[in-house]
Protein backbone atom coordinates (compact mmCIF):
# COMPACT_ATOMS: atom_id res chain seq x y z
CA UNK A 1 0.00 0.00 0.00
CA UNK A 2 0.91 3.58 0.05
CA UNK A 3 -0.13 5.97 2.64
CA UNK A 4 2.89 8.64 2.32
CA UNK A 5 4.55 9.97 -0.38
CA UNK A 6 7.61 12.93 -0.98
CA UNK A 7 7.26 15.04 -3.68
CA UNK A 8 10.56 17.74 -3.23
CA UNK A 9 11.01 19.46 -6.73
CA UNK A 10 9.94 22.64 -7.80
CA UNK A 11 8.08 23.85 -11.27
CA UNK A 12 7.87 21.48 -14.36
CA UNK A 13 10.80 18.93 -12.86
CA UNK A 14 8.41 16.01 -13.18
CA UNK A 15 6.34 16.96 -16.63
CA UNK A 16 9.55 17.80 -18.70
CA UNK A 17 10.40 14.00 -19.01
CA UNK A 18 7.15 13.51 -20.77
CA UNK A 19 7.29 16.09 -23.27
CA UNK A 20 8.13 15.26 -26.49
CA UNK A 21 8.51 18.84 -28.18
CA UNK A 22 9.11 22.09 -25.93
CA UNK A 23 6.18 23.63 -26.76
CA UNK A 24 3.50 21.35 -26.13
CA UNK A 25 1.17 23.32 -24.41
CA UNK A 26 -0.48 20.76 -22.48
CA UNK A 27 2.33 19.95 -20.25
CA UNK A 28 3.53 24.50 -20.06
CA UNK A 29 0.30 25.02 -18.09
CA UNK A 30 0.71 25.81 -14.56
CA UNK A 31 4.32 25.34 -13.09
CA UNK A 32 2.93 26.53 -10.20
CA UNK A 33 0.90 23.85 -8.66
CA UNK A 34 4.21 21.88 -8.10
CA UNK A 35 4.59 23.56 -4.78
CA UNK A 36 7.17 20.94 -2.59
CA UNK A 37 6.18 18.67 -0.03
CA UNK A 38 7.84 15.99 1.64
CA UNK A 39 4.65 14.46 3.79
CA UNK A 40 2.13 14.62 1.23
CA UNK A 41 -1.27 12.44 3.18
CA UNK A 42 -4.57 11.14 1.80
CA UNK A 43 -7.55 14.09 1.83
CA UNK A 44 -5.10 16.96 0.31
CA UNK A 45 -5.01 18.37 -2.69
CA UNK A 46 -1.87 17.33 -4.86
CA UNK A 47 -0.58 17.54 -8.63
CA UNK A 48 -1.45 14.67 -10.75
CA UNK A 49 -0.36 14.49 -14.81
CA UNK A 50 -3.27 13.47 -17.17
CA UNK A 51 -3.27 13.33 -21.09
CA UNK A 52 -3.85 17.03 -21.25
CA UNK A 53 -1.48 18.09 -18.78
CA UNK A 54 -0.95 18.87 -14.76
CA UNK A 55 -3.80 19.59 -12.38
CA UNK A 56 -4.55 19.69 -8.89
CA UNK A 57 -6.47 16.70 -7.11
CA UNK A 58 -7.46 15.00 -4.25
CA UNK A 59 -5.68 12.27 -3.11
CA UNK A 60 -8.49 10.10 -2.59
CA UNK A 61 -12.54 8.50 -4.06
CA UNK A 62 -14.86 8.01 -1.62
CA UNK A 63 -18.26 7.94 -4.14
CA UNK A 64 -21.83 7.82 -2.91
CA UNK A 65 -22.33 3.73 -2.39
CA UNK A 66 -19.17 3.94 0.20
CA UNK A 67 -20.67 6.44 2.14
CA UNK A 68 -23.83 4.59 2.45
CA UNK A 69 -22.00 1.90 3.02
CA UNK A 70 -19.56 3.64 5.70
CA UNK A 71 -16.58 2.42 3.79
CA UNK A 72 -13.77 4.64 4.83
CA UNK A 73 -11.91 6.91 1.84
CA UNK A 74 -9.86 5.04 -1.08
CA UNK A 75 -6.74 5.90 -1.09
CA UNK A 76 -4.90 2.86 -3.38
CA UNK A 77 -6.75 0.73 -6.25
CA UNK A 78 -5.43 -2.81 -6.07
CA UNK A 79 -4.07 -3.59 -9.88
CA UNK A 80 -5.75 -7.66 -9.42
CA UNK A 81 -9.35 -5.85 -8.82
CA UNK A 82 -8.79 -3.88 -11.89
CA UNK A 83 -12.24 -5.40 -13.64
CA UNK A 84 -13.77 -5.21 -10.77
CA UNK A 85 -16.80 -2.83 -10.85
CA UNK A 86 -15.31 0.06 -8.76
CA UNK A 87 -12.44 0.38 -10.74
CA UNK A 88 -12.44 -0.96 -14.09
CA UNK A 89 -14.29 2.07 -16.06
CA UNK A 90 -10.84 4.06 -14.14
CA UNK A 91 -8.55 1.74 -15.39
CA UNK A 92 -10.16 2.23 -18.93
CA UNK A 93 -10.39 6.02 -19.02
CA UNK A 94 -9.31 7.95 -16.05
CA UNK A 95 -5.29 7.31 -15.78
CA UNK A 96 -2.93 9.42 -14.72
CA UNK A 97 0.40 10.12 -13.11
CA UNK A 98 1.47 10.94 -9.53
CA UNK A 99 4.65 12.36 -9.47
CA UNK A 100 7.29 12.17 -6.73
CA UNK A 101 10.39 11.36 -5.58
CA UNK A 102 9.42 8.49 -3.29
CA UNK A 103 7.68 6.75 -0.71
CA UNK A 104 7.23 5.95 2.59
CA UNK A 105 6.55 2.75 4.56
CA UNK A 106 6.63 1.72 8.79
CA UNK A 107 7.93 -0.97 9.97
CA UNK A 108 7.74 -1.70 14.04
CA UNK A 109 10.45 -0.78 16.26
CA UNK A 110 10.68 -1.02 19.89
CA UNK A 111 7.08 -0.76 20.35
CA UNK A 112 6.84 2.52 17.56
CA UNK A 113 6.93 2.58 13.70
CA UNK A 114 9.57 3.69 12.62
CA UNK A 115 9.17 5.37 9.00
CA UNK A 116 11.41 4.48 6.04
CA UNK A 117 11.77 6.51 2.61
CA UNK A 118 11.88 4.01 -0.46
CA UNK A 119 13.13 5.98 -3.63
CA UNK A 120 14.42 4.75 -7.05
CA UNK A 121 18.10 4.08 -7.95
CA UNK A 122 17.97 6.44 -10.45
CA UNK A 123 16.33 9.19 -8.48
CA UNK A 124 13.54 11.27 -9.58
CA UNK A 125 11.21 12.02 -10.67
CA UNK A 126 9.25 8.61 -9.84
CA UNK A 127 6.27 7.99 -11.67
CA UNK A 128 3.24 6.30 -9.88
CA UNK A 129 0.54 4.67 -11.90
CA UNK A 130 -2.81 6.47 -10.70
CA UNK A 131 -6.53 6.34 -11.32
CA UNK A 132 -8.75 9.75 -11.24
CA UNK A 133 -12.24 9.67 -10.50
CA UNK A 134 -11.90 13.29 -10.95
CA UNK A 135 -16.00 14.88 -11.03
CA UNK A 136 -16.19 18.44 -11.31
CA UNK A 137 -19.81 18.97 -11.11
CA UNK A 138 -20.32 17.47 -7.80
CA UNK A 139 -22.55 18.79 -5.57
CA UNK A 140 -21.64 21.02 -2.78
CA UNK A 141 -24.42 18.56 -0.90
CA UNK A 142 -22.77 15.34 -1.58
CA UNK A 143 -19.07 16.60 -0.68
CA UNK A 144 -20.94 17.83 2.50
CA UNK A 145 -22.01 14.64 2.99
CA UNK A 146 -18.09 12.89 2.59
CA UNK A 147 -18.32 11.62 -1.54
CA UNK A 148 -14.60 12.58 -2.82
CA UNK A 149 -13.82 12.16 -6.31
CA UNK A 150 -10.02 12.23 -6.59
CA UNK A 151 -7.09 10.49 -7.70
CA UNK A 152 -6.02 7.10 -6.23
CA UNK A 153 -2.73 5.15 -6.45
CA UNK A 154 -2.41 1.62 -8.22
CA UNK A 155 -0.73 -1.03 -6.20
CA UNK A 156 0.53 -4.48 -7.20
CA UNK A 157 2.25 -7.10 -5.16
CA UNK A 158 5.58 -6.30 -3.38
CA UNK A 159 8.47 -8.97 -4.71
CA UNK A 160 10.52 -10.31 -2.45
CA UNK A 161 13.84 -8.32 -1.44
CA UNK A 162 11.43 -5.20 -0.71
CA UNK A 163 10.64 -3.89 2.63
CA UNK A 164 9.22 -6.50 4.66
CA UNK A 165 6.50 -4.42 5.62
CA UNK A 166 3.26 -4.52 3.47
CA UNK A 167 2.71 -7.31 0.85
CA UNK A 168 1.71 -4.30 -1.36
CA UNK A 169 3.61 -1.26 -3.20
CA UNK A 170 2.82 1.45 -5.66
CA UNK A 171 2.66 0.45 -9.07
CA UNK A 172 6.24 2.81 -10.10
CA UNK A 173 6.40 2.75 -13.97
CA UNK A 174 9.26 3.91 -15.97
CA UNK A 175 9.20 6.48 -18.29
CA UNK A 176 8.51 5.11 -21.50
CA UNK A 177 5.67 2.60 -19.61
CA UNK A 178 4.51 6.43 -18.06
CA UNK A 179 4.21 7.39 -21.15
CA UNK A 180 1.41 4.50 -22.70
CA UNK A 181 -0.08 4.03 -19.30
CA UNK A 182 -0.92 8.23 -19.98
CA UNK A 183 -2.42 8.11 -23.57
CA UNK A 184 -5.77 7.47 -24.49
CA UNK A 185 -5.32 5.38 -26.86
CA UNK A 186 -3.93 2.54 -24.59
CA UNK A 187 -6.76 0.14 -24.46
CA UNK A 188 -7.95 -1.54 -21.34
CA UNK A 189 -5.87 -4.89 -22.26
CA UNK A 190 -2.89 -2.82 -22.79
CA UNK A 191 -3.04 -0.68 -19.61
CA UNK A 192 -3.52 -3.64 -17.57
CA UNK A 193 -0.68 -6.19 -19.90
CA UNK A 194 1.61 -2.93 -18.88
CA UNK A 195 0.48 -2.74 -15.77
CA UNK A 196 1.17 -6.64 -14.77
CA UNK A 197 4.75 -6.41 -16.50
CA UNK A 198 6.03 -2.76 -15.53
CA UNK A 199 9.63 -2.57 -15.75
CA UNK A 200 10.66 -1.63 -11.98
CA UNK A 201 11.55 -4.53 -9.68
CA UNK A 202 12.82 -4.56 -6.23
CA UNK A 203 16.22 -4.28 -7.43
CA UNK A 204 15.28 -0.68 -8.76
CA UNK A 205 14.84 0.82 -5.39
CA UNK A 206 16.64 1.23 -1.76
CA UNK A 207 15.64 2.97 1.62
CA UNK A 208 16.94 3.62 4.55
CA UNK A 209 15.34 4.92 8.38
CA UNK A 210 14.00 8.35 8.63
CA UNK A 211 13.05 11.17 11.04
CA UNK A 212 9.70 10.13 12.93
CA UNK A 213 8.48 13.42 12.39
CA UNK A 214 7.03 12.19 9.37
CA UNK A 215 4.65 10.31 11.10
CA UNK A 216 2.54 13.14 12.12
CA UNK A 217 0.13 14.56 8.50
CA UNK A 218 1.03 18.35 8.62
CA UNK A 219 4.45 18.22 9.60
CA UNK A 220 6.71 18.79 6.95
CA UNK A 221 10.77 19.00 6.28
CA UNK A 222 13.00 18.11 3.08
CA UNK A 223 15.11 16.86 6.28
CA UNK A 224 12.32 13.71 6.27
CA UNK A 225 13.72 12.45 3.13
CA UNK A 226 17.43 12.32 4.98
CA UNK A 227 18.75 9.32 6.40
CA UNK A 228 18.88 9.27 9.99
CA UNK A 229 22.27 9.50 12.09
CA UNK A 230 22.71 6.06 12.45
CA UNK A 231 22.69 5.08 8.57
CA UNK A 232 24.51 7.93 7.30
Amino acid sequence: MCGRYSRGQKDLFYVEPLMSDASDPRFRDRPEIFRPSWNVSPGTQQPIIGPDGPRLETWGFRPAWAVARKIPMMINARLDKATSSTWKALFKSGRVLVPADGWYEWLPAAGKKQPYFIQANSGPPVYFAGLSSARPDVPKSDAAAGVVFGFVLVTAPAESGMLDVHDRRPLVLTLEEAKVWLDPATTLEEALHLANNAGKSSDDFYWHKVSPGVNRTGNDSPSFNEPLGDER
